[in-house]
């Protein structure tokens, strides 16, 4: 009777919560009699909601957000009025650490997603057009763009495979699970003289900042 009074009330969220806690620790292999029992329903009621265990698997690890649009300044404009403009160089590292962050954080999820037999990244794409995955790159070739970055794509794809195997070796256990922050000092350091623009004295400070 329990069963059937959560059925008609549990959110979608709610079970995907659920299956993502439970996948995030215990991979695809995990039992869905597990991950029922941790919704408090049935795996009955499991079912009615998604199809396979594939269905709810990659329903529910679907990766956190990230919003870095607003650190990505620009111009005087952008700043507010009591402060200056960040500098390009600020900019960067700025933007690199809370996407590290944010690996770091996802990493969990991302191991599980990544090793699935089935995982495609464009069909990954395609069903969630507006995860951190799939927009992250396009904001920052914007922005290493309209600072004349002599090559934004590269310079976007450079810093976010970059920061991601950080986070997914230290998910191995590289470094006791961490690295030591003068490493990541050293990355953020090489990401920022990479991404100078040809002849740009900020892009020049960038490179001996480290």
């Amino acid at each position: 009777m329990e069963f059937m009074a959560r059925k008609k009330t549990i959110s979608d969220e709610a079970i995907l919560s659920s299956a993502r806690e439970v996948f995030s620790k215990r991979g695809f292999s995990a039992p869905t009699r597990d991950i029922a029992r941790s919704a408090g329903i049935s795996e009955g009621v499991l079912f009615q909601r998604y199809r396979t265990k594939a269905d709810l698997f990659f329903a529910a690890m679907v990766p956190p957000g990230i919003n870095i649009s607003g650190r990505l300044q620009t111009n005087q404009q952008d700043a507010p009025s009591s402060a200056p403009a960040p500098t390009y160089v600020e900019s960067i590292r700025t933007v690199a650490i809370e996407i590290l962050r944010y690996f770091r954080t996802a990493a969990p999820i991302l191991t599980q997603l990544s090793t699935h037999p089935e995982f495609r990244f464009d069909d990954f794409a395609a069903r969630h057009p507006q995860s951190a995955l799939v927009t992250l790159r396009g904001e920052l070739v914007r922005f290493f763009a309209a600072h004349k970055a002599p090559d934004p794509s590269g310079a976007a794809l450079t810093m976010i495979t970059s920061l991601y195997g950080v986070a997914m070796f230290e998910q191995l256990g590289a470094h006791g699970g961490k690295f030591p922050d003068d490493f990541v000092e050293r990355i953020l350091g090489s990401l920022t003289a990479a991404a100078r623009p040809a002849g740009s004295a900020a892009g020049s400070a960038a490179g001996s900042a480290h």
